[in-house]
């Protein structure tokens, strides 16, 4: 695959100074964010999903210590690595039962059949989402992740995502029922909804999260 990593997307200042015009509230967030910090592509398609997959259901300071541990563990991460790691391995890293079963039968797809994931740029969101969500363990906020950090995808909002959600209702102050008022103002975003949210992670987490 010719991923390109660390560059910054080819949409994204064009993004910024959309949604800054768009969205007071968010161009407060963007005016005040480091412009050197921007979304990229750090990881191997395998390391995102694999990421993704640690992060499940926990924190992003839990997730975070559950992959240093991993990689010091395992010497890196990678479907072979994955694959040779004894369970005492994995069980050190923090890693339930259920993630371990996952990322095994993760790395197993990718041993078998890499096509089925080198693919994926050539489908739109919504086919991604579908071909990634067959595969067990991940499902519609994994596929998002995927979606948003290894694609780079534009236009992703991630309405399970406990951090996006609760940063979202403290910035606009939304009422019941949140997710329908929340659709209603992402509608000022435009096509650039993974900007946005990126730029709203922030304000839980000024530190920049990668998968």
């Amino acid at each position: 695959m010719n991923i390109r990593y660390n560059r910054k997307p080819i949409y994204w200042d064009r993004a910024k100074r959309f949604l800054v015009k768009s969205d007071s509230l968010l161009k407060k967030i963007i005016q005040s964010t480091d412009k050197k910090q921007y979304l990229t592509i750090n990881s191997t398609p395998f390391q995102t999903l694999a990421n993704a997959i640690i992060g499940q259901q926990v924190s992003v300071a839990s997730a975070s210590s559950m992959l240093k541990k991993l990689k010091t563990e395992i010497n890196g991460i990678s479907p072979v690595k994955i694959r040779g790691a004894s369970e005492r391995n994995l069980k050190n890293a923090g890693l339930s039962r259920q993630k371990i079963e996952y990322l095994r039968l993760l790395a197993d797809q990718f041993i078998r059949q890499p096509s089925y994931f080198s693919g994926l740029k050539r489908l739109d969101d919504e086919q991604v989402i579908e071909k990634l969500i067959k595969l067990k363990g991940i499902g519609e906020w994994t596929a998002q992740m995927y979606l948003i950090f290894q694609l780079n995808r534009p236009d992703v909002m991630p309405m399970a995502d406990i951090g996006f959600i609760n940063s979202a209702k403290k910035l606009y102050k939304i009422n019941e029922p949140v997710n329908m008022n929340l659709i209603e103002i992402a509608r000022n975003w435009g096509n650039y909804k993974t900007v946005a949210v990126w730029y709203i992670w922030r304000i839980i987490d000024p530190e920049v999260v990668q998968y």
